[in-house]
């Protein structure tokens, strides 16, 4: 599949003027020449001269020279007239070691293909001896330059800046370093009148690949390859097997310095002043100024800083502090394992500035410090949470009456030794998790869970209240670990036994039902979910003191499993009457909020199809929740509903950097095995198939799979549909005999979760069969085929495009069998469906009609063929 592209990046309205001075006149000798090794002052080489002509090419003017080779602009005869830009190694520089890194330039070059990188169109070498190559001439100029001329605003250069991280995330992702980014190899030219970075110059690039390893990159006798300035810290400490990926991170750090401060964070001044070791010494271990800091050093020239960012020195100094301060110093960490691991990790996080979202970088702060705790006590902070949610979700409605009249006081003190009673449960029987009461080291919150289960008949046992609440509690623990087969027995457990001991009008009860509505509408079980929450909503309407923000979350508790059952009438009431207690919320109840604007989304998604208001109310809940509490265990699920809604929009690259941000967020929280981290990462890896990265789409699919089998078990319907997910991307890819060999493996399973006539059944038919076809087994294909359109036409009758899908997969099919009769008896009627009920601009209704001027000049019958053409779009 063709990968992913996107358009130049959108700039400010340009404001032409002259640009400011900063320090980037051309050298006037060799000791202001900072880009090592040092080349002779002279370059040209007798026979390249201007004019001279190499092959096909003339040179008709130089262009430039680095410390390896000579850069002209050229004009190509043949094959084709256009203009190139030829670079040749200049004399004295035709070493083995220069020619091994010039060809490896050429080759990291050919293996690339975006539109931020200079294309290469051809390679050789001049009479000489010395090689050259081809590449297409950008007419543009260095980006901090042309940022510079056009005034544009800290906007406009980190759109631009964007652009320019994707072209070096595709070079990485051919294990291509570039290891010499700086402005002058970074030209920006304009593409329709918008911005196009392109990177250009891959002369000093390492693969990491072991085809390019093998070459001869290695410096001889020490040299610095690079530019000091943009130098990272491990290649100015001349360790040439330790630069990786991290390295052209570092030097898109200094980049983007220079574009928001006007400076780089080491001036050439300083680096001059200063020979081999002091250089490495200054880059190695002196920490520069954050970019706001350095602003403010300017003096007289940060007014002239900032009028190139039409903009005034108190104004962008104040958008220099905050993000972009951290983004900017987080790329540049002396420790690489402290930068940001990929340059789409810094262009993501510079996304989330331009959308006024949290950034990744940010200063050690006590929130920061404290969920670094966190992350390493995980287990023994989620026990706590255990024991303290367990104890508010069951014993919160006693505590609020304690006290009011005298005829609750007895009630209140039962309550009080009902939560004693399960509070020392808790504390004996989960000790066995925590590493430092001497209880096994290795136990987990889950399996302490199991042992508190085996145990709690005989604890509680004559005290079959405490008992119910206690299951409640393991239950619910369960449920927020993502096992859903132990949370259910104990959750049903808990609610019968309370239906036992009290009637109908319970609140303990309602808030049992509540939790079992979740844990039904976990397992897909949409209806009786429902019918779980619409019983709790009941009971606590008749207790007048209900809390407003407890029967919010029982009215968004049915409403998500009604949306979910497309019941959207009754959604729609629900919700309604959650928005109208809104107002009554205070404090962090307000995220209640979040919830009811995201099933709004929902509701206008599934119900209209208006993605645009869905979008708008998934951004509006984000924003809520975020805005009540950051650190809240919603915000991600907000932020990853969002990211879905930015995808069907088609802001793919958004919806990216919006699932990157919620992963981050699950990782961190909930660790990787959580039911919502799988769900999350599944929904990236439909944006990534989307754009065509089928391998990254393999890793993220098969993640979600191996997290859903341990959690649900291999059969669950979530594993099975994730399955089949997997087993189209093989098919995408050209593995047919995986993509075989999944579908049937989940066929079987999918009829006894599904039952025969459901679309998911019909999904693995057409996969199958299409699998077989592709692997020229068209007899079986044609089994299967028919088994589809059978299947099709009990669900959905005749004129219906699944039916006509299923006969269009039998007729091409037949068509492979050359039994042309029966082929046209299946596409004819196919393409008629497809007209009637797409229209004649649908994909689908022109790959309808090409199967059917396949089918007729296969036939001989040119006539026919030509009937069907003009709709096949030929």
């Amino acid at each position: 599949m063709p990968g992913p592209s996107s358009g130049p990046g959108r700039p400010a309205s340009p404001h032409p003027g002259a640009p400011m001075n900063d320090d980037r006149t051309p050298p006037t000798g060799p000791e202001e020449d900072l880009t090592l090794p040092l080349g002779p002052a002279d370059g040209t080489a007798p026979g390249e001269a201007i004019g001279a002509q190499i092959g096909p090419y003339r040179l008709i003017h130089r262009i430039g020279e680095g410390g390896m080779g000579e850069v002209f602009e050229a004009e190509q005869s043949e094959p084709i007239r256009r203009r190139v830009a030829l670079k040749v190694i200049k004399q004295g520089m035709d070493t083995q070691s220069v020619i091994a890194r010039f060809d490896a330039e050429r080759q990291a070059l050919a293996m690339m293909d975006h539109p931020c990188i200079a294309k290469v169109f051809d390679a050789g070498a001049t009479e000489r001896g010395r090689p050259f190559f081809v590449m297409e001439y950008v007419d543009g100029e260095p980006i901090t330059d042309y940022c510079n001329r056009r005034r544009l605003n800290n906007t406009a250069r980190l759109e631009l800046f964007v652009r320019v991280c994707e072209g070096v995330q595709h070079a990485h992702q051919k294990a291509v370093i570039h290891r010499d980014l700086k402005p002058t190899n970074i030209l920006v030219t304009e593409v329709d009148g918008l911005p196009l970075p392109k990177i250009i110059d891959f002369g000093l690039a390492k693969a990491t690949t072991q085809r390019l390893t093998e070459m001869t990159m290695f410096t001889q006798l020490g040299q610095m390859i690079g530019t000091p300035e943009y130098m990272s810290p491990e290649q100015a400490a001349l360790s040439e097997d330790d630069v990786d990926t991290r390295t052209d991170v570092y030097a898109l750090g200094v980049v983007l310095y220079e574009l928001l401060a006007g400076v780089r964070p080491f001036e050439s001044q300083e680096l001059r002043k200063a020979g081999y070791e002091a250089i490495r010494r200054i880059i190695c271990e002196q920490d520069p100024p954050r970019p706001s800091t350095r602003f403010s050093s300017l003096g007289e020239k940060s007014g002239q800083v900032a009028a190139s960012h039409g903009s005034a020195p108190k104004r962008l100094q104040s958008e220099l502090r905050g993000d972009l301060d951290w983004i900017t110093m987080k790329a540049l960490e002396k420790d690489r394992n402290r930068r940001y691991e990929t340059a789409n990790g810094l262009a993501a996080d510079v996304r989330r500035h331009l959308r006024n979202e949290p950034v990744i970088a940010g200063p050690p702060t006590v929130g920061y410090r404290t969920s670094k705790f966190v992350r390493r006590h995980r287990t023994g902070v989620a026990i706590a949470a255990v024991a303290v949610l367990g104890l508010a979700a069951f014993a919160v409605t006693s505590s609020l009456q304690a006290g009011i009249i005298a005829r609750e006081r007895d009630r209140a003190e039962a309550e009080a030794a009902k939560a004693a009673a399960m509070n020392a449960f808790l504390t004996e029987t989960l000790a066995s998790a925590d590493p430092w009461s001497g209880g096994d080291r290795e136990a987990t919150v889950v399996q302490a869970l199991d042992v508190a289960v085996k145990k709690i008949g005989t604890a509680f046992a004559g005290q079959r209240e405490v008992e119910a609440s206690m299951r409640g509690v393991i239950g619910q623990t369960y449920l927020g670990l993502g096992k859903l087969e132990p949370a259910g027995e104990q959750i049903e457990a808990a609610v019968a036994m309370r239906r036992e001991l009290g009637g109908p009008d319970q609140l303990e009860l309602a808030t049992l039902l509540l939790v079992q509505s979740e844990f039904r509408e976990d397992a897909a079980e949409y209806g009786p979910g429902a019918a779980s929450a619409a019983e709790a909503v009941g009971i606590l309407l008749r207790h007048p003191e209900t809390p407003p923000q407890d029967l919010i979350n029982a009215y968004l508790r049915q409403a998500r499993n009604l949306l979910s059952d497309r019941r959207f009438a009754e959604a729609e009431s629900l919700l309604t009457l959650a928005r109208d207690l809104e107002p009554r919320l205070q404090g962090v109840q307000r995220i209640s909020g979040a919830e009811n604007l995201t099933q709004l989304a929902n509701l206008y998604n599934d119900r209209d199809g208006d993605v645009a208001a869905a979008d708008s109310f998934a951004q509006m809940a984000y924003d809520l929740a975020r805005s009540v509490d950051p650190s809240h265990p919603s915000v991600p699920v907000y932020l990853n509903n969002l990211a879905q809604f930015r995808s069907q929009k088609g802001d793919k690259e958004g919806a990216l950097a919006a699932f990157d941000s919620a992963l981050v967020l699950y990782r961190d929280r909930f660790g990787t095995d959580h039911p919502e981290y799988a769900v999350c990462l599944e929904n990236r890896g439909g944006v990534l198939y989307q754009l065509g990265r089928t391998d990254e789409t393999f890793a993220a699919l098969e993640e979600v799979m191996d997290v859903r089998k341990r959690n649900l078990g291999p059969d669950h319907i979530d594993v099975v549909r994730t399955g089949l997910n997997v087993g189209t991307v093989a098919m995408i890819a050209q593995d047919y005999d995986r993509a075989l060999e999944i579908f049937r493996d989940l066929k079987p399973r999918l009829i006894a979760a599904r039952g025969n006539d459901h679309p998911d059944v019909l999904a693995v038919l057409r996969n199958e069969g299409m699998t077989l076809r592709f692997l020229d087994r068209n007899d079986e294909a044609l089994g299967v085929q028919r088994e589809l359109l059978d299947t099709a036409l009990r669900m959905h009758g005749e004129d219906n495009p699944a039916t006509a899908l299923a006969r269009l997969e039998c007729g091409i099919t037949l068509t492979a069998l050359k039994r042309n009769a029966e082929a046209e008896r299946q596409l004819i009627p196919a393409f008629e469906v497809f007209l009637a009920t797409l229209g004649g601009d649908h994909a689908r209704t022109k790959y309808a009609a090409r199967s059917l001027v396949t089918l007729y000049e296969q036939a001989g019958e040119a006539g026919k063929a030509d009937r069907y053409r003009e709709a096949a779009g030929e």
